[in-house]
């Protein structure tokens, strides 16, 4: 009888967190790159300043749904749980980003935040894995 003893440690779960942080950095990125030209077009162009929070809203939705999408395919698996995971991420980022700039840069309510971050990114996800 002989005993075999090993060092590696089998991941445990279904979850890849790399591919989350990966898709909320790409989520991030996104936002940024989305609010700098959305600015630029509203500072040179005659624009209704009533869709700035429905301009808000469509970024921060494109960006979770890109970044879970991205981190499902990365992952391969359980796209909406991996996309949930990217939309909750840039959530308590916003969120961080709001508390230390008081004033803000999203103009709608915390209720649709959170609405828009949980169905962009569980669709992205399901998009990420099923494509």
């Amino acid at each position: 009888m002989s005993f075999k003893l090993t060092t590696a440690v089998k991941p445990q779960g279904n979850i890849n967190f790399t591919a989350i942080l990966y898709g909320s950095l790409l989520a991030v990125i996104a936002s940024v790159i989305l609010m700098a030209l959305s600015g630029t077009v509203m500072f040179y162009t005659i624009f209704n300043e009533r869709l700035v929070p429905v301009i808000g809203l469509a970024i921060l939705f494109v960006s979770i749904f890109l970044g879970g999408l991205v981190s499902a395919r990365r992952a391969g698996k359980m796209g909406w749980l991996h996309g949930l995971g990217v939309g909750l991420i840039f959530l308590v980022l916003a969120t961080v980003f709001s508390t230390v700039f008081p004033h803000g840069v999203f103009g709608f309510t915390v209720l649709k935040k959170t609405l828009a971050a949980v169905i962009a990114g569980g669709l992205g996800g399901i998009w990420g894995v099923g494509e």
